[in-house]
C-alpha cells in the first residue's frame, strides 16, 4: 500500500488466512515469535482525513507519545478502525470481521501485526499468528483493522519513525483532544467522527471511555454527549466550562445514541 493512497479492501487477506489456517505447521517459523528489539509497540491513536492529500489516514503513538507514524489507507479501513477504536459494533460486519470470525473458529489466534518496512512509498505489514507458526503479508490498513478488532499488539520497525510522511493532521496536537469528568472520557466531535457516527452536525463531544459508575448510570462507549444539563455541548470547550461549572449534587446529561436522545443522571462529587 502506497504511503498516500489505497482505498480498495484487500480481500486476498482473506484468502491468505484460509490457507494459513489450514497449512501444517512449520518448526522452522517458531521463532517468528519473538518480539524483535526494533519493533516499537504503538497504539491508534486517531484516524482522521488530511486535507493536503484528500486521503484518510491513521495515526500510529509510540509508548512514550515521542514517535509517530501516518499511513494513509482507504475509507472502509478508516470507518472500520475508527469503530474499534470506540467499541462500536457495526450493523453490518466488515470483512475485517468475517477474518476475525474464521480464525477464532478454526481456532487460530493472532499474535500481533507489525509495519515491517517500506519500499518505494509503499508500506508493509506482517500479519503474526499462532506463537509465530505463521506470517501473513498484508497490507498496513487491513493488519490494523485485524488487530483492533481482535486485541492485538500493534508494531512498528523503529527506522519507519525517521522517514514518516508530514502531513495537516490538524487539532494542534499528536493524539485527540480529550477530557476526563463525570467518570468518562470525552474527545472532540472531528468531522471523521461524526460522520461514522451519525451526527453529521458534528454537535456534542464522543464518549470514549466509561468508568463503573457511569457505566451503571447508563452512559456507554459511543455516546455523544450534546447537553449537560440544560446547556448545550457544541465542542469539547463547552463540555469543560459546563462541567466546570457543576460543584456538588448530580448533573444529568443527555447523550445521542444511534440518532436518539436519551438522559442520564451522574453524581458530580470530582467534576473537574
Amino acid at each position: 500500500m502506497r504511503a498516500f493512497g489505497g482505498r480498495h479492501l484487500c480481500l486476498l487477506l482473506l484468502a491468505a488466512v484460509v490457507a494459513a489456517c489450514s497449512c501444517t505447521r512449520s518448526p522452522s517459523s517458531q521463532s517468528t515469535a519473538k518480539v524483535s528489539p526494533d519493533e516499537v509497540r504503538v497504539q491508534v491513536a486517531r484516524v482522521g482525513f488530511d486535507d493536503e492529500t484528500g486521503s484518510n489516514y491513521v495515526l500510529l503513538l509510540d509508548d512514550t507519545e515521542s514517535r509517530v507514524l501516518p499511513i494513509m489507507i482507504g475509507e472502509n479501513e478508516a470507518t472500520a478502525i475508527l469503530l474499534a477504536l470506540h467499541g462500536i459494533k457495526p450493523e453490518r460486519p466488515f470483512t475485517h470481521d468475517l477474518i476475525r470470525s474464521i480464525i477464532g473458529k478454526t481456532g487460530n489466534s493472532v499474535d500481533r501485526i507489525e509495519i515491517a518496512d517500506m519500499r518505494d512509498e509503499i508500506y508493509y505489514a506482517t500479519i503474526y499468528m499462532d506463537g509465530g507458526r505463521y506470517t501473513i503479508d498484508s497490507r498496513p490498513s487491513d493488519a490494523i483493522a485485524l488487530a483492533m478488532n481482535m486485541n492485538a499488539p500493534i508494531y512498528v520497525n523503529a527506522k519507519l519513525f525517521e522517514s514518516a510522511p508530514s502531513m495537516g493532521l490538524g487539532g494542534g496536537g499528536k493524539i485527540p483532544d480529550t477530557a476526563r469528568a463525570l467518570g468518562l472520557t470525552v474527545e472532540q466531535l472531528t468531522p471523521d467522527l461524526a460522520k461514522a457516527f451519525g451526527e453529521p452536525g458534528g454537535r456534542g463531544v464522543l464518549v470514549s471511555e466509561v468508568d463503573s459508575s457511569a457505566k451503571k448510570a447508563g452512559v456507554a462507549r459511543g455516546d455523544i454527549v450534546v447537553k449537560v444539563g440544560n446547556s448545550d455541548v457544541k465542542a469539547l470547550d463547552d463540555f469543560n466550562r459546563q462541567v466546570a461549572n457543576v460543584r456538588n449534587g448530580d448533573v444529568t446529561l443527555t447523550l445521542d445514541r444511534d440518532g436518539s436522545n436519551r438522559t442520564v443522571t451522574l453524581a458530580a462529587d470530582g467534576a473537574r
